[in-house]
């Protein structure tokens, strides 16, 4: 293969385990779309996804090694403690491939593509945003053995200067054209459009997200066996971006401002869905949309066309979706329901309404209660968003947030409610809050993708404390003490009726509420 995209083993430390993943859902298919938009342009590609195949990084190597590639690309997931090994795992194929061209793709390296290649020099190049076109163009130059002067017309690409082959004394871009004014500052030279960070490193202007989705091919799909085996849903996506401005979300930033939130045609996905609705016969999809409605009226209707098109077809299909508590009404649901929806996730984030307008969702706390109401109405108990402890939380917001999962009744099940009752917020790089906070502050680690922080109010950390250690435990035990007809199933996911699971939920509750009034 001329092309190798890479899916790395994920591995998580027991202490993460239970962490909310770190890149949104909608990251799951960025492989399939890149592989399907260099097959259509007559590319030999093979996508080799160690992760789902449950690889080590040692026989991630090893299999690697096997193959003969050009231009190997890896989508690069932030591992908390286990990222170093990812980079050690490409230091050690450099060694073996001397002369292939490792480019990372994703969120993660988008906003860290400068301590990515300050940091690892076997790395040559970072795909900035949505990759499919600026990918397609790299491999074309990558693939056809152009010059590395090719590099620096490259919309949406970052890439090191000092590890490209012959690379030119002076970029094409600084002799005129876009970007030619530079200027010194704290001795590094920087453009304003397309030039020189450091003096090995090289960003060109950014790419504007593909304006219709409907012109990309549908993305590349394999071992769907394997995939029904380990449980994992057959995603869709239907939308990208999302018109939300939330502080600690970073999908504007890494898609644009100018591009919030775009939509592929009704028609467009139902023909997706219908290809492997035929074969391999799939029966349930996963929309993994961050917002599968978009915005207002035109959104809604157009999620009620695409539900009349699989509904006239007559598709015997189930799917899930995400969305905002704004994006629930009785008339869309309904629709949608008798086409097959079965799952929801929901971003309700929290019950305290000081909370809600602090993270800028524009909604209310009679909001979600009105939205949890109306699926509920339609038999669906959603999986749900929310965020327990953010930095500047008081007990008060706490106890709002503990008051209205209780009226709420979304403390039903175990797993579900130590995931509700401990969920602190993580700091990403792209978001405002990151910005807000990380001015000046030292990050979590070298890479500063994580914002390290400590509570302003020292009650609620050490409270926050006490409760992640308690239901980091439950947690566990909840695996280790699963029944049989459960063991296949997540370590989540109980009966309400189980006497075990009814026990664990009541002992996760009391706990909760006798340590949170010790501290009020």
């Amino acid at each position: 293969m001329s092309i190798i995209l890479l899916e790395h083993p994920r591995p998580r430390t027991p202490e993460r385990y239970e962490s909310v993943v770190n890149t949104p859902l909608s990251s799951c298919l960025m492989t399939g779309y890149i592989a399907s938009t260099l097959k259509s342009n007559h590319h030999d590609v093979d996508i080799v996804d160690a992760n789902l195949y449950g690889w080590s990084f040692n026989e991630t190597i090893q299999e690697l090694k096997k193959k003969r590639f050009k231009l190997l690309g890896v989508h690069l997931v932030y591992l908390w403690e286990n990222t170093e090994d990812v980079f050690e795992m490409l230091i050690s194929l450099r060694k073996s491939i001397p002369d292939a061209h490792i480019n990372l793709y994703g969120h993660f390296p988008t906003f860290t593509f400068r301590e990515l290649l300050t940091n690892y020099p076997s790395v040559d190049s970072v795909t900035i945003g949505e990759p499919e076109a600026t990918f397609l163009e790299l491999a074309d130059a990558v693939i056809n053995n152009k010059d590395t002067s090719a590099l620096y017309t490259i919309d949406g690409l970052v890439f090191n200067t000092f590890n490209s082959k012959n690379p030119p004394l002076i970029p094409p871009l600084l002799k005129g054209g876009r970007g030619d004014s530079a200027k010194e500052d704290s001795g590094e030279l920087l453009l304003n459009k397309s030039g020189i960070l450091k003096p090995n490193v090289t960003l060109n202007k950014p790419r504007k997200p593909v304006s219709n989705l409907d012109k990309l091919p549908f993305p590349s799909r394999c071992d769907f066996d394997l995939l029904k085996k380990k449980g994992i849903s057959t995603y869709i996506l239907a939308s990208r971006g999302c018109y939300g401005k939330c502080t600690f979300c970073y999908l504007a930033n890494f898609y644009g401002e100018e591009s919030p939130w775009r939509g592929r045609s009704p028609e467009n996905v139902f023909n997706e869905i219908y290809d492997i609705y035929e074969n391999p016969g799939e029966r349930y999809f996963y929309f993994a949309d961050a917002n599968f409605f978009g915005p207002g009226k035109k959104g809604k209707e157009r999620a009620c066309k695409l539900a009349g098109l699989i509904m006239d077809k007559g598709l015997n299909i189930k799917f899930g979706i995400e969305c905002r508590v704004n994006d629930i009404e009785d008339k869309a649901i309904g629709i949608l329901v008798r086409a097959g929806l079965k799952d929801v996730f929901l971003g309700v984030e929290s019950g305290s309404q000081r909370s809600l307008n602090k993270f800028r969702k524009f909604t209310k706390v009679e909001d979600n209660k009105k939205a949890i109401n109306i699926l509920r109405r339609y038999d669906i108990e959603p999986n749900y968003g929310f965020i327990m402890f953010e930095p500047d939380s008081t007990l008060v917001d706490v106890r709002e947030n503990f008051e209205f999962l209780k009226e709420a009744k979304m403390l039903n099940s175990p797993g579900i409610t130590a995931h509700l009752l401990h969920h602190k917020q993580t700091i990403f790089k792209g978001t405002f809050d990151y910005e807000k906070r990380n001015n000046g502050a030292k990050p979590a680690s070298k890479l500063g993708y994580e914002s390290a922080y400590e509570f302003k109010d020292k009650a609620v950390e050490a409270f926050s404390e006490e409760i992640n250690t308690f239901c980091l435990q439950a947690l566990k035990d909840l695996s280790m003490n699963r029944d049989f007809k459960n063991e296949e199933r997540d370590s989540c996911v109980y009966g309400e009726n189980d006497s075990y699971s009814r026990q664990m939920n009541e002992k996760l509750i009391e706990h909760f509420e006798r340590t949170l009034y010790s501290y009020e």
